[in-house]
C-alpha cells in the first residue's frame, strides 16, 4: 500500500487528465511518465504557496529532514498524484513517481524509493520553479 490511492484516470477530450479517488490521494494513468498531466480535480496550490513549499522542500533535502512522502505532503498542504504505471524496478528496488502542481503551470516531481510500507525521498526535480 502507498500513500496514495489506486484510483483509475483518463484523459479527456481536452487531453486533461481526470480520475476518481478512492481516498485523499491521486493518480494520474500515463503510458510515459509526463509531468504536465495532472488530475482534472486536483487541488492546484497557489503559486506563492507552492513556491514557499519548494524552498522549505529544498532547505529540508540539504538537512535530510525530508525523508518520507508524509514530509513532502505536509510541506505542500495536498497529497501528491502518483504516476500510475510508471514505477521503475531497479534490480528489485522499486521508485515510484508523485507529483504536486501549482495554479501556474509549476509542479515538482518527486521520486520516492518504495521500502515496504513506507515511501522514501530519492530525488526532485521542479518544472518551472527552481
Amino acid at each position: 500500500m502507498t500513500a496514495c490511492s489506486s484510483g483509475s484516470a483518463s484523459i479527456d477530450g481536452t487531453g486533461a487528465i481526470s480520475s476518481e479517488e478512492d481516498s485523499a490521494g491521486y493518480t494520474v494513468d500515463v503510458e510515459e511518465l509526463d509531468v504536465t498531466a495532472f488530475p482534472e480535480d486536483y487541488p492546484l496550490i497557489p503559486a506563492d504557496d507552492f513556491a514557499a513549499a519548494f524552498e522549505e522542500l529544498k532547505a529540508a533535502n540539504l538537512s535530510g529532514d525530508a525523508t518520507s512522502y508524509q514530509d513532502v505532503a505536509d510541506m505542500f498542504g495536498v497529497d501528491g498524484a502518483y504516476y500510475v504505471n510508471n514505477d521503475y524496478d531497479a534490480g528489485g528496488v522499486i521508485f515510484e513517481y508523485h507529483g504536486w502542481y501549482a495554479d501556474n503551470d509549476t509542479n515538482l516531481v518527486v521520486t520516492f524509493e518504495v521500502s515496504g510500507d513506507d515511501l522514501d525521498v530519492y530525488a526532485y526535480t521542479g518544472n518551472g520553479i527552481s
